[in-house]
């Protein structure tokens, strides 16, 4: 991801609407998982820290990442450990393994998918977890996937495919973002038919009225997902796996 986009999320995150649904879908999801007190929690590319603060209500974190600039203000995070790093090959923190890994957005921002998922897997403790968001569907590939340097969109399918070759047992999957995947799907396949507001768009923040219906539509499906039941498409997708004892 380009640096401006690391600059770009540090000012937004705490406000936007899509960063704080996404954090309250995941705060449900990790609480069905029911980690150990004190767990050992990695965030693997934490970017600025979004959801850093979250993750601590579950344990001890750890993040890795590339940017120095990202590096340095989630530092900032109380609670937290942030070390340089990059996946698959460079995982910081070699002595620890973990009860939970996350890997929020990340994957498909890396060519080796499959090789970035053994590795960390790797890294679990047995009976651990690995949780997955990522976006969905290729169709909807837009101007916000090349900033942010995306290889590609995942269906569920594709997901579990890179996925089950590390040894992980899949416990559960769901797309998310779905009251919003019709209007979005409008909106992108406008911007590519017509070619227009290229750039990445997620930067900005709507007018606060807008802003907060957005984030209550969003918001609904934790609900739904925090109950383990999934949602049948979406603009984006969530998968659990875990590691066997």
């Amino acid at each position: 991801m380009d640096h401006q986009n690391y600059v770009t999320m540090a000012e937004v995150q705490d406000k936007h609407w899509w960063f704080r649904a996404r954090r309250a879908i995941l705060r449900r999801t990790l609480a069905r998982l029911k980690l150990p007190p004190a767990a050992r929690i990695l965030d693997a590319g934490c970017g600025t820290g979004a959801n850093l603060r979250m993750l601590t209500e579950f344990g001890q974190v750890w993040g890795m990442e590339y940017d120095q600039f990202a590096i340095d203000f989630a530092n900032k995070i109380p609670k937290t450990t942030i070390a340089h790093g990059f996946l698959p090959d460079d995982i910081p923190f070699a002595s620890t393994t973990f009860h939970l890994v996350t890997v929020l957005d990340v994957l498909s921002c890396i060519e080796s998918d499959g090789e970035a998922i053994a590795a960390l897997a790797q890294r679990l403790a047995p009976g651990g977890w690995l949780v997955i968001t990522a976006p969905a569907f290729d169709f909807l590939f837009s101007s916000h996937d090349r900033a942010s340097h995306h290889y590609r969109r995942y269906t569920i399918s594709r997901l579990i495919a890179a996925v089950e070759p590390s040894g992980l047992e899949v416990r559960f999957s769901s797309y998310f973002n779905t009251a919003l995947f019709l209007p979005i799907v409008m909106i992108r396949l406008m911007k590519k038919w017509l070619r227009l507001l290229e750039g990445d768009d997620v930067g900005v923040i709507p007018p606060r009225w807008v802003n907060q219906i957005l984030l209550h539509l969003f918001k609904l499906e934790s609900g739904i997902i925090g109950r383990g039941w999934s949602l049948p498409f979406g603009v984006s997708v969530l998968l659990v796996a875990q590691k066997p004892q």
